[in-house]
């Protein structure tokens, strides 16, 4: 049987709820608000932000995701005090993104606390003196921050980064970075991804040839299809896509780290320089 559908209360009988000193009844009407609040007025879902902000910690992290979106400067005050009191890292989300500032500059340091550092860094940024510390982020948050901050970054720089990433997912050895039916990191994809952004085709297309190239060319499903079957035939010594993959990575990581990027220098003579059999990196990656 399918579940019973209910006639809203009157809006006006539900506000007059919020503000009694029951909390039985106070704590119907928040949650009566909730499901009604993407078809409140701005008037409407103004006070019952501010209800959940003046509530306990679940009601105050609700209030807290959408005040990102749904700000007025009203709110500053009674958020500039919960945070001061307790230091809780949605509210960071807020003052992140809205406060002055020269707020944020000052508070950089406990705003900048779990998940919000690169957002922090992020918003320092609009300061165009203000200099990145590529040490205090990933290699992922430093190409998000400059991508989506407008900065550059050399080529060199790119490419260091992206030999920095794949050193960390052939350490981590961490499943959860490749999607089911990927062969692709996801942590590097979205390096890519941002590096592309800038403009940074010539070294995005070369190392995605290095990365085919090292894990010799297999395909999703030929990978992902082997270890299905093998799973259903229950054979001994199954090894996870990943791994295979990570080990692939590995054995290729010193020709990677080998590369070398300068002006009129092409990567297929320093490999033989090397003694190190080119791949079909080496074609495109000729800079001038």
């Amino acid at each position: 049987m399918r579940n019973s559908q209910h006639w809203n209360s009157p809006l006006k009988s539900v506000m007059k709820d919020l503000q009694s000193d029951n909390r039985p009844t106070q704590n119907a009407a928040l949650k009566e608000l909730r499901r009604r609040f993407v078809g409140l007025d701005k008037e409407e879902q103004m006070q019952v932000l501010v209800h959940h902000l003046r509530r306990e910690k679940s009601f105050r992290e609700w209030a807290y995701s959408r005040l990102l979106d749904l700000w007025d400067e009203s709110f500053e005050p009674i958020v500039k005090s919960l945070w001061e009191q307790y230091h809780e890292e949605k509210c960071a989300w807020a003052i992140i993104r809205h406060f002055p500032l020269s707020y944020v500059s000052k508070h950089e340091k406990d705003l900048a606390i779990r998940k919000n550092r690169p957002f922090v860094i992020r918003r320092l940024c609009e300061d165009k003196s203000y200099a990145v510390d590529r040490d205090k982020l990933t290699p992922y948050e430093y190409i998000w921050v400059l991508s989506t901050t407008g900065r550059d970054i050399t080529t060199e720089r790119a490419w260091s980064i992206l030999v920095e990433a794949t050193k960390d997912v052939c350490q981590a050895k961490d499943a959860d970075d490749y999607g089911q039916g990927d062969t692709f990191s996801i942590k590097i994809n979205k390096i890519l991804y941002h590096l592309d952004k800038m403009d940074k085709s010539v070294i995005t297309t070369s190392y995605r040839n290095w990365y085919q190239s090292s894990i010799e060319n297999i395909t999703n499903s030929q990978i992902w299809d082997w270890y299905r079957i093998a799973k259903q035939l229950r054979l001994d010594g199954i090894r996870h896509p990943y791994d295979i993959l990570v080990d692939k990575l590995s054995m290729h990581l010193p020709e990677l780290e080998m590369f070398t990027i300068r002006k009129n220098y092409s990567i297929q003579y320093a490999l033989k320089g090397i003694g190190l059999k080119p791949n079909s990196l080496t074609s495109c990656f000729t800079l001038s």
